[in-house]
């Protein structure tokens, strides 16, 4: 698997069919690929495609990598240049936050699940 593979396979697992993101924004990572999320219907859904949305975040691979494994703060990539936001800022703030809470949550059912 890819990186680009891996960074899809993890958002698809924490925001497909998740609710409470109203809008579109995608991740440009590149000559990696585009990954588009569309939480307008009301559900969010992960695709690798590109399609026209209110805000984009260009990034290398590798950056995004870093933010999911917790390595990197987006606010630090941003400030440091290794990430671009077109578009709705505030959006990918609201993406950022809601994988954030998503992977949370996540976290915290794989620990319940454990302790049973």
């Amino acid at each position: 698997m890819t990186a680009f593979d891996n960074i899809f396979a993890r958002l698809a697992e924490l925001l497909d069919g998740a609710e409470g993101f109203p809008a579109t924004v995608q991740f440009d990572l590149g000559e990696a690929g585009t990954i588009h999320i569309d939480g307008s219907s009301g559900k969010i859904s992960v695709k690798p495609v590109t399609a026209a949305t209110a805000c984009t975040v260009a990034m290398p691979v590798e950056t995004f990598t870093r933010i999911l494994a917790g390595e990197l703060d987006e606010t630090a990539a941003f400030m440091a240049g290794e990430m671009r936001i077109t578009g709705e800022v505030g959006l990918a703030t609201a993406i950022s936050d809601l994988i954030r809470h998503q992977a949370q949550v996540q976290a915290a059912q794989l620990e319940s699940n454990e302790i049973k």
